[in-house]
């Protein structure tokens, strides 16, 4: 009885035993696995505001024309640079002789003190600089330089104005010649050799050479036919932006829907505005033609501006690249579906089959529904093969499966196994994707695999 016991006894614990060494041997398969196993992470599908922008440096065409002198001589300028002059207005005077120069600067020897007009404007100059001065403007220190010289020059323009009648009985009638504006507009000293650019004439080497503004005034003599101002005679003004095919075609579908403003940043000053647009296309180049109708002034002495063109604003759902994957699936018309009464994503369709008397039957295939419009569905392939025939119940509609197509979507764990989730993609880089909310299975705080390649479908996480 005793020897019975203990072989009951050691048969025990060799069952124990092998139970033990089992558990013992699959655990350590299951850390070996999981220490060769990229681990899993999880994404919380969030909320992002894209902005379809498009970003660029174009050249500005306007009415514009240089004036250059009749004669040799001093030039004494009448007019601040940007302001207004009216047809026939004096925009400076042409002194032939050097003789009222020279008088001017015995005057300004004289003049031991700045006025307060002086001053003030001096202060105005400097507080526009304060207000619009970045790092990226900082050549604006130098036309503000300028501005204020020619601020205090000024001083001299006055005094002709001024004594007109004394200078005329001192150094006689045509000491000195008054030029006057062909046409009403505003007065620029400045020039980069352009002004007769338009926009059909304006080619690549435009946008390649970045012609700089040069600054026309002196108290040197200048001879004729010397440039002396730039005279801007309209209001209308233009911006050809240099485009990629891509944004170029962007542009031409907001046309096609009949929109014909974008709203533009003008990043120098920061300044927003909308503007009117065309597209252009130049043998193998793309332009987009921006016009606008005001602020002419505002840009006066600037031949490139870089703008930012705001074509939209969207909502959208930001996931991250690496979640995606592709499915291949059967794309199908839609009355080829028969609907559940506990439908969801899920479905059926009916597969005709034939026997080998040749009688005809349908059954009934159950499929997950991965996306859908009114005329179409993309369906599982599970429990499909191709070469199989779709039906109506009635037989009198079918449909081949012929060939599968490719989607896109991401590996959802909201129930603790992957179930694909169809996505429509509105935009993409290298780290993140905007996907449409209204045409992706996903919504807001949906949970997702972040590395879709460590996964497959219907896998448990946990």
């Amino acid at each position: 009885m005793a020897e019975e016991t203990k072989k009951k006894r050691r048969i025990h614990l060799n069952i124990g035993l092998i139970i033990f060494m089992t558990i013992v041997i699959y655990l350590t398969a299951v850390v070996v696995r999981d220490l060769g196993r990229e681990k899993l992470a999880v994404y919380e599908v969030g909320e992002s505001l894209i902005d379809d922008e498009i970003k660029g440096s174009g050249v500005i065409v306007r009415k514009e024309t240089l004036l250059t002198l009749s004669q040799d001589g001093y030039v004494n300028y009448y007019l601040k640079d940007g302001a207004r002059v009216k047809k026939g207005g004096v925009m400076y005077t042409l002194d032939s002789s050097g003789r009222i120069t020279s008088w001017l600067d015995e005057l300004a020897k004289d003049k031991d003190q700045v006025t307060p007009e002086e001053k003030q404007q001096v202060f105005e100059d400097l507080k526009t600089l304060s207000e619009t001065f970045s790092d990226d403007s900082f050549s604006d220190i130098y036309a503000v330089r300028d501005t204020i010289r020619y601020d205090l020059m000024a001083y001299s323009d006055t005094v002709i104005s001024d004594n007109k009648k004394e200078l005329e009985k001192k150094f006689g009638k045509n000491s000195f010649i008054e030029a006057r504006a062909p046409k009403a507009g505003l007065i620029s000293y400045y020039s980069d050799g352009l002004e007769g650019m338009s926009e059909k004439n304006a080619d690549d080497s435009v946008y390649d050479q970045k012609a700089l503004m040069k600054d026309l005034r002196t108290r040197e003599k200048m001879e004729k036919g010397s440039p002396v101002c730039r005279l801007v005679t309209s209001q209308k003004w233009q911006l050809l932006l240099a485009v990629s095919e891509d944004e170029y075609n962007r542009l031409s579908s907001l046309k096609k829907r009949d929109i014909n403003t974008v709203e533009v940043t003008f990043m120098k000053d920061d300044f927003t505005t909308r503007g009117t647009f065309d597209c252009m296309k130049k043998g193998d180049r793309h332009y987009a033609v921006l016009s606008f109708q005001d602020y002419v002034q505002r840009y006066i002495n600037q031949r490139y501006l870089s703008v930012r063109l705001l074509l939209s604003e969207t909502k959208g759902l930001k996931i991250p690249t690496s979640s995606l994957v592709e499915k291949e699936v059967y794309r199908i018309p839609a009355r080829f579906l028969v609907w559940t009464s506990d439908s969801g994503d899920e479905g059926q369709v009916a597969v005709l089959e034939v026997d080998k008397k040749g009688e005809k039957s349908l059954r009934r295939q159950k499929v997950n529904i991965y996306q859908k419009d009114s005329d179409y569905l993309c369906i599982s392939t599970d429990g499909l093969k191709k070469g199989d025939v779709l039906s109506t119940t009635g037989m009198t509609d079918r449909f081949n499966l012929v060939e599968t197509v490719k989607i896109q979507g991401a590996y959802m764990v909201n129930r603790g196994y992957a179930v694909f989730k169809a996505v429509t993609i509105i935009r993409r880089n290298e780290d993140y994707c905007i996907i449409a909310p209204e045409e992706s299975n996903l919504v807001l705080y949906d949970r997702i695999i972040l590395n879709s390649s460590t996964i497959r479908e219907n896998d448990v996480i946990y």
